[in-house]
Formats: structure tokens, C-alpha cells, sequence
């Protein structure tokens, strides 16, 4: 991008801009994370290992840990996954998730809980609407409650301290980032963390490495792994790297070693053997910065410093004995001050021992440009030197002499902060005169504002009067509008739901509006609206509409006729008066509603009753219909067979006919029923005739509703004596 090929020119271009040392540092983060990625790994999880994981634990709070979390959808996964299990389970635990990274802009985000909608694709079904809420922009938020299981913080995993009492630790995808020193480290800082039986979850190109052997493999192809228990990390683990194992390793110096990984025991024996080498032969070295923060310490510091009750200091001035805290407070103001070693001969020292002679060496430690300003103070026991031989030796510190120089060092700095202060008083005096002279100002002008604010509020009030009153009458007109608008639309629908050819015409007899059936019967176009009537061409071949318009107007009342239009349709036409208030007319409406099946209907109704009538006249038997076992029509067959004239019989009970109560029951529930299950019923009977002879007839019945015949049967009836 910057179309620079050479390594060295492109360090010497960082040196020339800051904001490229920022943008390589972004490049190197790697943030590739979303949702439920690798699913099969957390389907796993979910079925087997978490399920055993809240049944083992006895504590109410699990703590879980996401290293190098990126922008935080790792960390939510595992807050929803322990959710759904603990629902499942009907267990009440906390669940507490630590989730970290490095790069502080992604950490902000995740705090956030923000993410665009394509997260819908990565999640299961229905957790969307259970843990997340859409935002007006079209992004998704997590809920609250999922958002306050999850703690985000920045965090270096090789430099910074460990979290303890974790149940799971999930890293995956970062450690094929590091050098496998560095891999190491993370192992044993991770495997320190985890509570024995802990799960560790790592990527599918990572394994425990070095330290497979501290753990214990629960599903090779997930990788996912349970801590065997703690193991102590080696000496270096919890310490600062060196810039020497920093370096590729065709970088390093190179020094005798085996080839390959150390084992644990030759760790140990490395170990020993440092600290053989510290006691021995390096002094006490402690690293400090220009605060006096003791940050580092070498060796032994047991009688040169101490640990006081209560509040715990970190300043070495502080907690070192009264012997140092002088030498040591004059000597690093000084090395911060100039830059230059110093170094302090014959301190004596006292000790639970006795008396010791020491001597003290203070020098700024070496570093970049940028790089925090340290110094190490190196403390290393000397023999006193006989009297008769002090003089030919290097002077001696005189506690005297130091804690004077300490004095004027202090002088020097209280005259320096005293000369500060004369100078920002004197710098405030002089703001404070051109305060005053311009609050005299702001005074006279906000005189002139609350004056002019008074006759604005005046207004005001005038205004907001007015404006209430244009409110209400604003608010009547809306509502009348609405009304109108509701009326409109009620009427056009209604007129469109009729599906009725409408015509409405003014009081001249000009078109005010239609319908489109209309269309079929007078020949009308969309722009002939404000056109009169006359003008128009019908379709009507056997009446004239604009005669029975013009009898409306001249208040003949509503007009009605069934009329036919080319085609042979039939419509009912009324022509009706436009009222507008209870007495004035204002124009007329024409409506025509198509009958043209209603008139094939009759006509068909007219010829199958013409049909029936000469059925009924011409069948040889007698034919009636009865309802509730009373006669309602009969035929004149039926009227001669039993001797009664049409008028006797018509209206009155079949029971007059029977020769007893019990053979009128048992006819009609037997004819009934046989029609109930077949369709068709018949039966033999005697009947008394109108001469009061009797005959023996056969009827047969059938009802249009088998199964209510009572509600109408029509029988036909045959003499059997004939």
C-alpha cells in the first residue's frame, strides 16, 4: 500500500508516522468470529460436556473464559448454549463468562452486544427471538440478560495475570498465531487457570502441545480437552519474556542445547540451577520506573526491603530499609534527571544479622524511542575495608552528606514548584481582570436580552393564544375531513360491493359520477363526467329513460320498470330523486339491477307449475301433499276416490280418514320410517270414504328431506277395489 519493498525502510517510515505503527497493529489482529462456528463443536458441547460440567460443580457461580474473543459472538454462544442446558436441567447456577482480547476496538464492539442482520443466518432456530431484539437500523441487539452474564475486558494473554477458578476456558484459533515459546506459556497460564476437570476448547489445528500431558483428550476431532489437574508453571511462565526468545529462531544467539522440547525435569533442573547462579554471583537487581514502581526483582531482597502491614506500596523508596530509602530516592531523581550512572561505595546496612556493607549502582536500562523509561538499581555486598586502608579506597557513602543532597534536591524542587505557582497566580490574575471585564459586559448585554426577553414572552403569550385557537379549529377541520373521507370511501364501496349499475345526476341533469356496470347500458366514458345526460346514447330497446328522468324532476315520485337492454338482458330500473336535507332535491339517481336470471327463473318456475298442474290432472291415481299428516294440495283423482270435495279435505287431517287411533299412529311411523332409511315408503291401509264407505288403498310416499318427512310428503294413492 505504501509501495515500500525494503524491511529497514519501512521501520524508518513507522518512525516518520505514528498512525502506521497502528494500522500494522490492526493488520496483525486477527478478528474472523461469528455465531455458532464449527456448530458440530458446540452441538457437542451442548449434548454431553456442559450437561456434566453443571452437574459436577458444587459452587453457585461457573466461571467460563474466551481468549482473544474478537468482537464477542464466541462469548455469547457459550452464555446462550449454558442457558438452554441449565433450562434443560432445572438448575439455578450463575454462569459468569470472562471474555478477552487484545484489541480494544474490537472489545468495545462486543460490549455493545450490536450485530448486523445477517447474524439470522448463523443462528439456530428460535434463539433470535429469544435472546436478541431488532433495533430500528435493522441491526440486532443481545437482551440484557444475556449481555450481563458476559464480562469484557482487554487482555494480554502471555503478559497479564490469569484468571483462576475456570470451568471453561475456550482459545481457539490463536494459538497457531504464536511462536511455540510463547505457545507454551499460554498453555500453562491456561492449564494454571482451569479447575481440575476443567474443559479447554481449542481449534482444529491446535493441540495442548507441550503440555498434552496435563490434559486429558474428551473428543480428537472437536478438540476438545479436560485439565488434569494443576500444574505448577516452570520459572519463566509467570515472569516477562526475554527479547531473545522474541526472535525468529534463525535470529537467536545460538547457545548448546538438545534438540527438540525440554522435558519437565529438565526445566526443574534449569531452574535450580538459575537460582544457584542468582544467589551466587548476580546481584540484587531491581527494574524501576520514573514513579519508583518497583517492577521487577532478581534475586534475594530479603534485609534490603521490606513489607509493611496494611496498604501495600510499590514505591522502593518506601519499602526499602532506612539505610536505602535516602540513597536510593537521591540516587534515581538523579539518574532520571541526567541520564548518568550512579554509583554509591561503603553503605552500611542494617540488618537481624548484624551490620552489612554494600554497594549500590543505579543505570537507566536500554530501550526504543516511545519505549517507557526504566532503571535498575543493583545492590551487591562488599567487605568493609580496614580502617587503615579506607583512605587509599574509594570514599565511602556519608549518610550525612546523602541526606543533605537529598535536602537541596528538595529545595531545589520546592523553589522550582514555587516559581510554577507565582507564575500560574500571576496568569490567573490577569484571566481574572479580563473575566471581569467582560462579566461587566455580559451583564449589560443580559440586561438588554431579559428586556427584549420580556416583550418576545408578551408576544409569546399572544401568539400561543392564537396558535390554540387555530389548534382547535385546525383539529375540527381534520376531524370533518376524516369523516368526509370515511363517508367517501364507505359510499364508494358500497356502490362498487353492489356491483349495480349507479348514474347520479345534478339538478340540470348533468353527470356527477357512475359506476362501471353502467357502462354496459348507456354509452358513457370516464371524461363525459360534467356532461348532461341527453347527450348519451342507451342501450335500452323498450323504454325510454330520459322520460322517466325528466317525470322525477317534475316530482312524479321514484319511477320503476323492468326493462331489456341489446343482448337480451334484463334490468330492474329506478330512477329515484337526489335528496339533499329531508325536502330538496338535488338531481336524480339511476340504478339498474340485472334480473336476467331472476326472469329465467320465473319463466322456469311458471312452466314446471304448468307441468305439474297437467301431471297432476292427468295421472289415474289420486295425488296429494301433505305436511304434518294434514292435506295441502290434492288432485281430483284423489277428491273422487274418497268422496269429499277439494275444499273438505284441503287443510284437515289425514286421521279423519283412518277407522281407528292405533292404525293412524302405525301408518305414519312406519310410511315415515321407511322413508327415513329408503327414500321411498309404502304401505296398505283402509280409508273411509266421504259416503262413509271404505275402501282398501295402497300409498306410496316420498319427501324432498328423507330424513324430516313430517315436514312434507307427497303420496300417491290407488284404489285397490276398483
Amino acid at each position: 500500500m505504501n509501495q515500500i519493498h525494503d524491511l529497514r525502510d519501512y521501520v524508518k517510515f513507522m518512525d516518520g508516522y505514528a498512525g502506521e505503527v497502528m494500522a500494522l497493529y490492526r493488520e496483525l489482529l486477527i478478528g474472523v468470529t461469528n455465531f455458532f462456528r464449527d456448530r458440530e463443536v458446540f452441538d457437542e458441547l451442548e449434548s454431553h460436556h456442559l450437561p456434566r460440567l453443571f452437574e459436577r460443580v458444587e459452587t453457585r457461580e461457573v466461571r467460563f473464559w474466551v481468549a482473544g474473543c474478537s468482537t464477542g459472538e464466541e462469548a455469547y454462544t457459550l452464555a446462550m448454549l449454558g442457558r438452554e442446558v441449565l433450562e434443560r436441567l432445572s438448575k439455578t447456577l450463575e454462569i459468569k463468562i470472562f471474555a478477552t482480547d487484545l484489541d480494544h476496538d474490537a472489545i468495545l464492539r462486543a460490549s455493545s452486544g450490536i450485530y448486523p442482520e445477517s447474524i439470522t443466518a448463523d443462528l439456530p432456530p428460535g434463539y433470535l427471538a429469544k435472546y436478541f431484539h431488532r433495533r430500528e437500523d435493522q441491526h440486532y441487539q443481545v437482551d440484557r440478560s444475556l449481555r450481563e452474564m458476559v464480562v469484557f475486558a482487554q487482555h494480554n494473554l502471555i503478559k497479564d495475570p490469569p484468571f483462576t477458578k475456570i470451568e471453561l476456558v475456550s482459545c481457539r484459533n490463536l494459538l497457531i498465531y504464536l511462536q511455540p515459546v510463547l505457545q507454551r506459556k499460554a498453555m500453562e497460564l491456561i492449564n494454571f487457570s482451569l479447575n481440575p476437570q476443567g474443559l479447554l476448547l481449542l481449534g482444529s489445528s491446535e493441540t495442548p502441545g507441550e503440555l498434552s500431558d496435563a490434559f486429558e483428550t474428551l473428543h480428537h476431532k472437536f478438540k476438545i480437552y479436560a485439565s488434569k489437574g494443576k500444574r505448577n508453571p516452570t520459572g519463566n511462565s509467570l515472569e516477562f519474556i526475554s527479547p531473545a526468545e522474541l526472535r525468529p529462531p534463525q535470529s537467536r544467539p545460538r547457545v548448546p542445547s538438545s534438540p527438540g522440547p525440554r522435558d519437565p525435569q529438565e526445566e526443574r533442573l534449569l531452574d535450580r540451577l538459575v537460582q544457584a547462579l542468582t544467589d551466587d554471583f548476580i546481584p540484587l537487581a531491581v527494574v524501576v520506573n520514573e514513579q519508583r514502581e518497583a517492577l521487577y526483582i532478581l534475586g534475594e531482597p530479603d534485609g534490603y526491603f521490606r513489607l509493611q502491614p496494611g496498604k501495600m506500596l510499590n514505591d522502593v523508596t518506601k519499602i526499602a530499609v532506612q539505610d536505602l530509602a535516602i540513597p536510593l530516592a537521591t540516587g534515581l531523581q538523579r539518574v532520571f534527571g541526567t541520564g548518568q550512572e550512579l554509583k554509591y561505595n561503603g553503605i552500611r546496612v542494617k540488618r537481624r544479622d548484624g551490620s552489612q556493607t554494600v554497594e549500590v549502582r543505579i543505570r537507566l536500562l536500554p530501550g526504543k524511542r516511545g519505549q517507557e523509561l526504566l532503571a535498575v538499581i543493583l545492590i551487591e555486598p562488599v567487605a568493609a575495608p580496614p580502617p587503615e586502608e579506607a583512605s587509599a579506597t574509594l570514599p565511602l557513602y556519608d549518610a550525612h552528606q546523602g541526606a543533605e543532597q537529598r535536602i537541596r534536591d528538595l529545595e531545589q524542587e520546592l523553589q522550582f514548584s514555587r516559581e510554577n505557582l507565582q507564575a500560574t497566580i500571576e496568569e490567573l490574575e490577569t484571566s481574572n481582570e479580563e473575566l471581569q471585564a467582560t462579566n461587566e459586559e455580559l451583564l449589560a448585554s443580559n440586561e438588554e436580552l431579559q428586556s427584549t426577553n420580556e416583550e418576545l414572552q408578551s408576544v409569546n403569550e399572544e401568539l400561543q393564544s392564537v396558535n390554540e385557537e387555530l389548534h382547535t379549529v385546525n383539529a375540527e377541520h381534520q376531524r370533518k375531513i376524516m369523516e368526509l373521507i370515511d363517508l367517501n370511501n364507505d359510499l364508494d364501496n358500497l356502490i362498487t360491493s353492489t356491483r349495480i349499475a349507479t348514474l347520479f345526476l345534478d339538478e340540470n341533469l348533468v353527470i356527477r359520477r357512475f359506476t362501471p356496470p353502467i357502462k354496459s347500458i348507456f354509452k358513457i366514458l370516464d371524461s363525459d363526467v360534467g356532461r348532461p345526460v341527453s347527450h348519451l346514447l342507451h342501450t335500452l330497446t323498450d323504454a325510454d329513460p330520459y322520460q322517466l328522468i325528466q317525470t322525477v324532476m317534475d316530482g312524479g315520485g321514484e319511477q320503476e320498470r323492468e326493462v331489456q337492454i341489446e343482448g337480451g338482458f334484463w334490468f330492474l330500473m329506478r330512477v329515484l330523486p337526489y335528496h339533499v336535507g329531508a325536502e330538496a332535491m338535488s338531481g336524480v339517481v339511476l340504478t339498474f339491477t340485472d334480473i336476467s336470471l331472476l326472469k329465467a327463473t320465473r319463466e322456469a318456475l311458471s312452466e314446471r307449475d304448468s307441468r305439474l298442474a297437467s301431471l297432476y290432472r292427468a295421472v289415474p291415481v289420486g295425488v296429494g301433499r301433505v305436511v304434518n299428516r294434514r292435506f295441502l294440495e290434492s288432485n281430483d283423482q284423489l277428491c273422487q276416490m274418497l268422496k269429499y270435495p277439494r275444499e273438505a279435505l284441503i287443510g284437515q287431517s289425514s286421521r279423519m280418514l283412518y277407522l281407528s287411533e292405533e292404525e293412524f299412529e302405525f301408518v305414519g311411523n312406519h310410511l315415515y320410517e321407511q322413508i327415513r332409511q329408503l327414500g321411498v315408503g309404502t304401505v296398505e291401509v283402509r280409508w273411509r270414504c266421504g259416503d262413509d264407505s271404505i275402501i282398501p288403498v295402497l300409498i306410496n310416499g316420498s319427501s324432498l328431506n328423507p330424513e324430516r318427512p313430517d315436514e312434507g310428503t307427497t303420496v300417491a294413492v290407488l284404489d285397490l277395489s276398483a
